[in-house]
């Protein structure tokens, strides 16, 4: 894997690594809101097609993640996608909220992984 010309191979390959992560939590949730959409919904304190439209923005989310040849751009996606489900869930379910804020985290890890 050839690094992006900004970063070092060994950031690059931590970087990857975050994004994977990052990836596999996007499809173990759309899994789950496109299988279980009522389920999760219920879960979530919410309505079934805000489920099924998370569902596919996670999928769509995992498949960049996975296959740009630098995620930055995807992983700077991912926090802007879990900081707004933050704000979406604050108040009407404070723990899936604070998921959201934790994998936001994550990705901010994942994106200063790519530094030197």
């Amino acid at each position: 894997m050839s690094a992006p010309n900004d970063q070092p191979a060994s950031a690059a390959r931590r970087q990857r690594l975050m994004a994977y992560l990052l990836a596999a939590g996007c499809v173990w949730f759309a899994v789950l809101a496109l299988t279980r959409p009522r389920r999760m919904a219920e879960i979530l304190r919410s309505e079934t097609w805000l489920v099924r439209t998370l569902g596919v923005r996670d999928l769509a989310s995992a498949a960049a993640l996975v296959s740009l040849r630098d995620p930055r751009p995807a992983i700077l996606a991912r926090i802007l996608f879990d900081l707004a489900d933050t704000a979406t869930f604050a108040r009407r379910r404070p723990p899936m909220a604070a998921v959201a804020l934790a994998y936001a985290g994550i990705g901010v890890l994942a994106l200063r992984a790519g530094r030197a």
